[in-house]
């Protein structure tokens, strides 16, 4: 059964984008929820906005590395034998028409246009939060994971439109 859900995760396109993005995001905001939190506790947790900016930049880094390593293993990397002949065939065709670098930049261009909507989402609760009393830590890690919710959401139809999700 893993190497099923593995297999479909490499093969559907709509999967391995969104699994990718999705997991990227939430492993960004794992790894960066313990900077957030000290940057919070450094300069002092009435300084809501600043928090919220630096929660901006350290997911944005995190985010963006996480991403590219999931994307070249969802597309390059191949632990399981191939089944059948017309399987390794269609691998290597989808890897010819889709260069790793090219391929991952492109996605996160798209990205790139639907941040302002993430970034509001994400940063506009993780504000809201904090003025509702959480502590910036977990402010942080509320905001962000409906920001990703909701930008997967419109990014799926737009890759469902366009066809690079296909």
């Amino acid at each position: 059964m893993p190497d099923r859900l593995f297999r479909l995760y490499q093969r559907k396109r709509i999967v391995n984008i969104n699994v990718n993005i999705a997991a990227a995001g939430l492993l960004a905001i794992l790894v960066a929820k313990w900077p957030v939190q000290w940057f919070g506790d450094w300069i002092g947790t009435e300084k809501k906005f600043i928090i919220t900016l630096a929660a901006i930049g350290i997911d944005i880094v995190v985010d963006v590395m996480l991403y590219y390593v999931l994307h070249w293993i969802a597309n390059n990397w191949r632990p399981l034998k191939h089944e059948t002949e017309a399987e390794q065939f269609e691998d290597e065709q989808r890897r010819k028409r889709r260069p790793f670098v090219r391929d991952a930049t492109i996605i996160q261009l798209e990205r790139i246009i639907l941040s302002p909507i993430y970034y509001i989402i994400a940063g506009g609760l993780t504000y809201a939060f904090q003025h509702a009393g959480l502590r910036p830590g977990l402010a942080f890690a509320a905001g962000f994971c409906i920001g990703i919710l909701c930008t997967r959401v419109v990014h799926t139809i737009w890759g469902l439109r366009t066809g690079r999700f296909d």
